[in-house]
């Protein structure tokens, strides 16, 4: 169960701060529970959500156990898909799920291939470059706020330049 004020993530929207939980007092939806939450990136937004749905929406953020798990798994696996068009399916349906590994898994491997585009004088496609940036975005904001890592040592942690 998580507490108020404890950061979360939230689907696609990001990291989150779990303000209050609260059950209605009125109209349709009296004695429903909800989490109050508010995406970090625009705190003027607020989203309810039922509590009911919330565990399968939500999740706590990343801890420096898992992320360690996370680097050493993604050595072992490779999800490059050579079509484009079905690359970009796979990915976008990694994208979706909200786990941590697959946001990371899409940004390792589209950093790698946009590093060797670059040597041949070449860009990532359309396609690539934005789910990389979704997929960026997402594990860069789950980790400055879960274990106040910067982008600059995400990446260094990626190209296995740095250590936890």
């Amino acid at each position: 169960m998580f507490q108020e004020n404890e950061y979360v993530m939230y689907g696609l929207t990001g990291v989150c701060k779990l303000a209050e939980k609260r059950t209605e007092t009125s109209g349709d939806h009296k004695g429903v529970e909800y989490y109050i939450l508010y995406p970090v990136k625009d705190e003027s937004a607020k989203i309810m959500i039922p509590v009911r749905l919330g565990q399968g929406r939500m999740r706590g953020l990343i801890t420096k156990e898992e992320l360690k798990k996370h680097l050493m798994q993604l050595q072992e696996e490779d999800i490059w898909v050579d079509d484009l068009k079905e690359r970009g399916k796979d990915f976008q349906e990694r994208l979706k799920t909200g786990e941590f590994y697959q946001w990371l898994a899409i940004s390792s491997c589209l950093y790698g291939e946009k590093k060797r585009k670059v040597l041949e004088g070449k860009k990532l496609s359309m396609v690539d470059e934005k789910v990389m940036k979704d997929a960026w975005t997402l594990l860069c904001e789950e980790v400055l706020y879960g274990l106040e890592i910067t982008e600059d040592q995400m990446k260094r942690l990626i190209n296995e330049e740095e250590e936890l």
